[in-house]
């Protein structure tokens, strides 16, 4: 008998952003943006378990224990601050994950349907790796989804500490040859011009605007259709650095 392979979305957070301290304990629509970043990701019918990899760094036990208490069904995995990648090596050991979804916390938009797509992608094309287009969508919506072998390799042989910070660009960048690499493109309406991360106090601002008025577990099809009526909000923070 086949069994299923075992999909576990794993999102790096912490308190300690040079840009914007904390910015995914700060509170907004009642609640931490964490806790609405989780129950969007529980929202995603692909997924067997979610995972928040933090760090062993003290300052962010207020963080692990947020998520324990607000999320018992939540595993938290604690690793280096500055090597995120054996970060969400370890998470995908201890949580014995086939197939790694990685969305990062400071992205308080991301769409639960799209992560359902880009695992239906990679299962249906027996990929190593699946990533959205960066160019179809507005930076915020991006999903990474890897096999466990695929990061395997990646941690062991990925050595640039840019490649260690950062996950993706070993298998998606720098040495995308070596994987059968998918990417999933946006088949509907363009997006409007827009920021949909949380790296700066302008990004807050438009979070809080669009909480607002579209609320914290909206679509992203529903946030788009707002931004595009309302070219204005989708320009409150485009004047931030990359």
């Amino acid at each position: 008998m086949n069994v299923a392979p075992r999909v576990v979305f794993i999102t790096q957070a912490r308190t300690g952003s040079t840009r914007l301290p904390g910015k995914v304990m700060k509170e907004v629509a009642g609640r931490s943006v964490l806790y609405w970043f989780l129950r969007r990701a529980l929202k995603c019918e692909s997924v067997s378990r979610v995972c928040v990899a933090t760090t062993v760094n003290p300052n962010d036990d207020s963080l692990a224990t947020h998520v324990v208490a607000e999320f018992p069904e939540v595993c938290v995995v604690r690793g280096s601050e500055e090597d995120v990648l054996s970060r969400y090596m370890l998470a995908a050991e201890e949580t014995n994950a086939d197939i790694i979804v990685r969305v990062t916390s400071d992205c308080p938009f991301f769409d639960w349907n799209m992560v359902d797509w880009c695992v239906k992608v990679l299962k249906e094309k027996k990929a190593d790796a699946v990533r959205t287009l960066r160019g179809d969508f507005p930076i915020g919506l991006d999903v990474e989804v890897s096999t466990r072998e695929t990061l395997r390799k990646t941690h062991e042989n990925a050595s640039d500490p840019f490649e260690r910070e950062h996950v993706g660009p070993y298998v998606f960048q720098t040495h995308s040859s070596e994987f059968k690499v998918e990417w999933v493109g946006n088949t509907g309406v363009p997006w409007p011009e827009c920021r949909l991360t949380l790296d700066y106090l302008e990004d807050f601002a438009l979070l809080e605007r669009l909480y607002a008025a579209r609320g914290p577990l909206a679509s992203a099809e529903e946030y788009k259709m707002f931004l595009t009526k309302h070219p204005e909000v989708a320009g409150m923070n485009l004047d931030t650095p990359y």
